[in-house]
């Protein structure tokens, strides 16, 4: 049985031969033990990769263990490397390997959900709790078990002015989407069930807040962001909402960009003065355009290739908030490519 099958794949593989089953892969795990789900199985996780003697193992609880592990296990000859922790270890190993890679070949990506949101997982990923994925992940790299799916995708890159390092992600946020992140935050700290804690939890908190301003409450703060797409100014305008992501599905489970064009970024963004909420957010959430979502009612979607925004306020990274002087200009672009592995 072959250990890969083809899925939107392009012309250059990040790693060569891919399908090649003639010998175990070279395995090397990031492991964040502070992010949600990990924090429940760590011990379970440490005692299977004990076992494992061929895998290659880091614990990291941020971007400088993580950019010393990938170096380390670019000097071991890594093909394959896990990473099973949240959005925010995502973000950091994509950080690490783009624009310049450790690696001579950029390894194979495996994304398990380690974390407490695990959007970047839930679209690219693995499926199920940590430990089952990780047993599935070292039946795969002996060629045990079932095929694979691999899964290329593009990359943000976010420049945030001089003097700042560009950062690398999958999904870029303002506006309310960060008020209401930092909410969702405090609230699951709070949160009393496991349930609560993760995905269930966020769409009930997105729910109040879309209940709240279909009942005109200020439940966020308007946001000034000035915006030029593939060079073309679109103005300073008030914003509700306003994300770029190359995710396909984003929590829990909804697909809100519906525009044309063939850039590899989806940009949505909702106006601050938006009309017809609620009949809107059923083909908002869907990607599905009917006469509510239309730029005149307040709602834009477009492929991009570059997005400039001048705003105020914070934004985040894949969940991070991208540190910066304000006001301050911020360029989103296209940055690079990777192979992701679905089991």
């Amino acid at each position: 049985m072959p250990m890969l099958a083809k899925n939107d794949v392009g012309s250059t593989p990040c790693a060569p031969n891919p399908w090649d089953t003639s010998r175990p892969r070279r395995l090397g795990i990031l492991i964040n033990p502070q992010s949600g789900a990990n924090r429940h199985s760590l011990q379970a996780i440490l005692r299977i990769l004990d076992r494992y003697k061929p895998a290659i193992h880091r614990l990291v609880r941020g971007p400088k263990d993580v950019a010393g592990a990938l170096t380390d296990m670019a000097a071991q000859q890594v093909e394959v490397l896990a990473v099973c922790g949240g959005d925010g270890t995502v973000h950091a190993m994509l950080t690490a390997l783009f624009p310049t890679s450790p690696f001579a070949v950029r390894p194979l990506v495996v994304l398990i959900a380690g974390g407490t949101t695990n959007m970047t997982a839930a679209d690219v990923g693995m499926g199920g709790k940590p430990v089952r994925a990780l047993e599935r992940l070292l039946a795969w790299s002996e060629g045990r078990g079932p095929s694979g799916q691999l899964v290329r995708r593009a990359i943000l890159r976010v420049d945030c002015g001089p003097g700042s390092a560009p950062q690398f992600g999958m999904f870029f946020s303002a506006a309310g989407i960060v008020q209401v992140t930092r909410v969702r935050r405090a609230t699951r700290r709070q949160a009393g069930s496991k349930l609560m804690r993760g995905g269930l939890g966020t769409a009930v908190t997105v729910g109040r807040y879309l209940l709240g301003l279909a009942m005109g409450r200020r439940v966020v703060e308007p946001t000034p962001i000035a915006v030029r797409l593939d060079g073309q100014s679109c103005g300073t305008h008030n914003y509700l909402a306003l994300f770029i992501t190359t995710l396909v599905r984003l929590n829990p489970g909804i697909r809100p960009y519906w525009g044309e064009g063939d850039g590899p970024l989806r940009y949505t963004a909702v106006a601050y003065e938006h009309q017809d909420l609620l009949l809107a957010a059923p083909s908002f959430f869907h990607g599905r355009p009917n006469r509510y979502l239309t730029p005149e009612s307040g709602y834009t979607s477009r492929n991009i290739h570059e997005a400039v925004l001048q705003l105020k306020a914070k934004c985040a990274l894949d969940g991070q908030i991208l540190a910066g002087e304000s006001p301050r200009v911020l360029t989103v672009t296209h940055g690079g490519e990777i192979d992701f592995v679905r089991l």
